[in-house]
């Protein structure tokens, strides 16, 4: 009974409060938010149609100052097109002018007024609105004024009034138009409504889920006792096993650490006590939800490299042993550590080896939409040489025989040269004699492996793909599905690999933008995607150094080749240009030194540009001699940015900060990188000039709460995701600079600012989803377009977003404006 009663108190009375919460919430707060923007949409409305009006006067102001035509014909054309003008369910709302004394010019339901003076004209309650609507735009040119006055035109009737006025300066007039706040007073009457219903319904699902919680209460509670008991025994019994581990080992259950041995605790330097209070994410680098997935019915242990977080905030590189365990019903973990000095090679090719697997299966999952090919048909009757020469003439490997409208099946290349002409067969013969029929069919909906499980079955080259309707809506080929299956990550390294031309490169990258598709439109985090690019990416320019040292000889010293920008920070998407530099050692500047690297900087960026990677429009490439220099000359140049941070210096020093090595001696790169981080994070006013760049996020959402673009004064409403991701790049770099973290990736920026403390964890996890999702957004967006034949762009119309994307982006924005907000303050706020 006790149990029972803690259940009620700790289960049903909550529940049956947030009911009643949920019942306050809609009432107290969702109707009146949605009321206040309902009332916040029908001034936008007015607002732009009476833009609408004023850009129509303009017109003939325009005109008259093209002396097309008089002052008075200009005025008298603008009043009668602006009289004229209806809009509304009735088609009865209209627009009216009067000038700055004021007077009325134009009403088209009150003609009475025009020409009279209206300085003491008031409504019923004794307002003088056009008194007050020509002092409004006296004051801010236009604005918003409320007042009585009569139902459209039914003069007898009068009801509460919202104008919007502007002034049109040229002619010293004012135009205005309105909304009735009853009609608006009346939607949000019928938002009640359905809000009470949804709301009822919410109520009486979760009332019913709670009654069937409660029946199963003692059942679940009886269960309780009898595995409590259980794992009191299997607790000892595993506390002696990790005990006596000569490894540092600890166990895992239900997301929490029961117990550790002697040596982890020496090994990490924490307590007991201390180890109990954490989560696995806490103590290595590698989080518990990267871990758990890669444990199956098969697979119950394995071992991979990871990092050791110590409680001095030293990492510890280790080799991480992960088994599952029968812990009374459930399952455990014992993690055993063992200290490494250098590389594991077998765990790295195993985790390799998971990814590439795990990459196929995502890339096999999608469906086989993308992949259908129009159809194209043939009669009955044709031959079988005459079906060939269509197939020829139209660029395909099949045609659908018909016959009238019926059709009868379908012939393929694969028929005409193995039914055909491997049997001697006369082409002259009717092409029904080796077509497939009945046609062998799959729905459009259908994933790859659907489709190649098919294929197997029915042993055909195509299989034609019907809609909802079961209508033929085009076919697929075998050819092209299993084309998917071999343009996973290894197979196409080691198309690179075996290359031996330009041309083969750049066929190599033009697979990519499909496979980007693919991995977006998958659940995976886009740090797999945008590093898939990278991937390629860095294997397409190795192997042209391998071209280059055949036509220019081996490099006459040490040298490391670099990229920066979104590149360097493995970011790349489908719209990135090439930002690049050579380093080279000191002990060889010679003259010809240098005509050298810049001949070999020059084949670089021409062969990765005819590849497909555009040349950097404001010139940052190793062909630029600025940026083919030897090491000491690098190090002046970061210095001298650091030391003297104008804007030129900031603008270049934060595209070079994000550099990382792609081919050649590393420990110039490395060398540049610490002497780089040991004089920024000391630098506080180039941390805050950073910092104020960072600041100056402009959000693309207008006063009233809707997404506007980023350019307002183009007619098409976009958003450039570009522009939305690089707060969060900034961010991410001034303060990894300020605590001398060396990655260049933003992902792996912001992990390391996580553990290091640096950031709190709910921040972490925010910025990441906010990251992750704008990118996953551009990548897709740039793939259809260039599926679609289009160039790829950083641009999305926001016409093209559903409604939930839209209310994501705007929480996204509202997170970019508070840390571009905090960043400066941080900067200043020591350790």
């Amino acid at each position: 009974m006790k149990n029972n009663r803690s259940f009620y108190l700790s289960v049903v009375l909550p529940s049956s409060l947030a009911i009643i919460l949920f019942i306050v919430s809609i009432h107290a707060f969702f109707i009146p938010f949605f009321g206040k923007a309902v009332m916040e949409d029908k001034k936008e409305m007015i607002a732009e149609l009476t833009n609408t009006a004023w850009s129509l006067i303009d017109e003939f102001e325009n005109e008259y100052a093209d002396s097309t035509i008089s002052l008075q014909e200009a005025q008298k054309l603008a009043k009668e097109r602006v009289a004229q003008i209806r809009y509304g369910s009735e088609q009865k709302d209209y627009f009216w002018i009067i000038d700055e004394t004021p007077t009325m010019i134009m009403h088209p339901y009150r003609p009475e007024l025009i020409g009279q003076s209206l300085v003491n004209y008031h409504d019923a309650n004794g307002k003088k609105l056009f008194v007050e609507a020509t002092e409004v735009v006296k004051e801010n040119q236009e604005g918003f004024i409320d007042y009585m006055w009569q139902w459209k035109d039914d003069s007898t009737k009068i009801v509460p009034k919202l104008s919007y006025v502007k002034s049109f300066k040229p002619w010293g007039w004012v135009v205005g138009t309105g909304i009735y706040l009853d009609d608006v007073e009346e939607e949000i009457k019928e938002l009640k409504n359905t809000l009470f219903i949804i709301s009822l319904i919410i109520v009486l699902i979760i009332t019913s889920i709670l009654l069937y919680v409660v029946r199963q209460s003692l059942m679940i509670e009886m269960k309780r006792q009898r595995l409590t008991a259980e794992l009191q025994k299997s607790e000892q019994k595993y506390k002696t096993l990790v005990e006596a581990s000569n490894e540092g080992t600890l166990m895992f259950l239900n997301e929490s650490i029961i117990f550790s041995n002697a040596k982890f605790r020496a090994h990490c330097g924490y307590s007991q006590d201390e180890i109990s209070h954490k989560k696995i994410d806490d103590l290595f680098t590698t989080s518990w939800d990267e871990i758990h997935p890669k444990f199956t019915e098969t697979i119950k242990s394995f071992s991979f490299e990871s990092s050791l977080i110590c409680s001095d905030n030293i990492l510890k590189e280790v080799v991480l042993s992960i088994s599952k365990v029968e812990y009374a019903e459930t399952f455990g973990y014992i993690i055993s550590t063992k200290e490494i000095s250098g590389k594991d090679v077998a765990a790295r090719e195993s985790d390799k080896f998971s990814g590439e697997v795990k990459t196929s299966l995502l890339l096999m999952q999608q469906p086989i939409k993308h992949l259908i090919q129009a159809t194209a048909s043939c009669s009955a009757k044709s031959t079988i040489l005459s079906a060939a020469k269509k197939m020829e003439r139209l660029n395909k490997d099949f045609l659908l025989v018909k016959q009238e409208d019926t059709i009868l099946g379908i012939v393929t290349s694969n028929d005409i040269s193995q039914r055909a002409v491997a049997k001697n067969n006369k082409l002259s013969n009717p092409v029904t004699s080796i077509m497939t029929a009945p046609l062998r069919t799959i729905s459009e909906s259908a994933r790859l492996n659907e489709a190649l499980l098919k294929f197997t079955l029915e042993e055909v080259s195509h299989l034609v793909t019907t809609d909802n309707e079961n209508a033929i809506s085009g076919a697929i080929s075998y050819k092209n599905v299993i084309s998917i299956q071999h343009n996973t990550l290894s197979f196409l390294l080691l198309e690179i690999e075996k290359a031996h031309t330009i041309k083969e490169l750049s066929q190599v990258h033009h697979k990519v933008p499909a496979l980007i598709h693919a991995l977006a439109e998958s659940n995976e985090h886009s740090y797999d995607t945008i590093a898939f690019a990278s991937s390629i990416s860095d294997k397409i320019t190795e192997k042209l150094f391998e071209f280059a040292f055949e036509i220019y000889g081996s490099a006459p010293c040490n040298f490391v080749f670099i990229a920066m920008g979104s590149e360097g920070r493995k970011e790349q998407t489908l719209l990135t240009d090439q930002d690049n530099a050579l380093i080279y050692e000191d002990d060889n500047t010679s003259e010809e030194t240098e005509e050298y690297f810049l001949e070999l900087a020059n084949y670089i960026s021409d062969s990765l540009n005819e590849i497909g990677y555009n040349y950097c429009g404001g010139g940052m490439m190793a062909c630029n001699p600025k940026w083919c220099q030897p090491i000491s000359k690098w190090k002046q140049y970061f210095s001298s940015w650091i030391a003297k941070p104008e804007l030129e210096s900031l603008i270049e020093a934060s595209t070079f900060m994000d550099f990382r090595a792609i081919y050649g001696d590393t420990h110039l790169s490395d060398d540049l990188k610490q002497h780089v981080l040991s004089l920024a994070k000391s630098d506080t006013e180039f941390l805050l000039k950073l910092a104020e760049m960072t600041a100056n996020f402009k959000s693309p959402i207008n006063a009233f709460g809707n997404l506007v673009g980023n350019d307002l004064s183009s007619k098409d409403k976009t958003i450039d995701l570009k522009t939305i991701l690089m707060p969060i790049v900034k961010y991410s770099r001034v303060l990894a600079l300020k605590y001398g973290i060396e990655n260049t990736n933003t992902f792996e920026r912001l992990k390391a600012l996580y553990r290091a403390g640096k950031i709190p964890k709910n921040l972490h996890k925010d910025i990441d989803l906010a990251y992750n999702y704008v990118m996953k957004l551009r990548l897709k967006n740039q793939a259809n377009l260039i599926q679609a034949g289009m160039n790829p762009l950083n641009t999305i119309n926001i016409s093209e977003l559903s409604a939930i994307e839209k209310s994501f982006l705007k929480s996204i924005f509202s997170l970019i404006n508070t840390i571009s907000t905090n960043i400066t303050s941080e900067i200043k706020n020591t350790d």
